[in-house]
């Protein structure tokens, strides 16, 4: 009587360790499954911040050229005003 009862105690811990196995790898495939899912999305974020990053960046070097362009534009403006004032000085009637 006793052997069976102690047969049938560790039948029934074998089986709840074998069940116990099972759900521990189903939950490390579904822990591997979120592990691929958050990788992707952080190399979706990183390409997005790269996208991101890079025109930012270049945009020191746009502006830069623009105020140097706005100088030209002005250093023109002033020189041909000169050249302008000075015709109109010259083609004045002398007294």
């Amino acid at each position: 009587m006793t052997d069976t009862l102690l047969l049938v105690i560790i039948s029934l811990l074998a089986v709840n360790i074998l069940f116990v196995g099972v759900y521990i790898v189903l939950v490390l495939k579904e822990v591997r499954q979120a592990v691929a899912k958050i990788n992707q999305i952080l190399g979706s974020f990183a390409a997005v911040s790269n996208a991101i990053a890079h025109p930012v960046s270049q945009a020191p070097g746009i502006v830069s050229a623009i105020v140097e362009g706005v100088k030209t534009a002005r250093t023109i403006q002033d020189t041909l005003a000169k050249r302008k004032n000075k015709v109109e000085v010259e083609n004045e009637p002398r007294a």
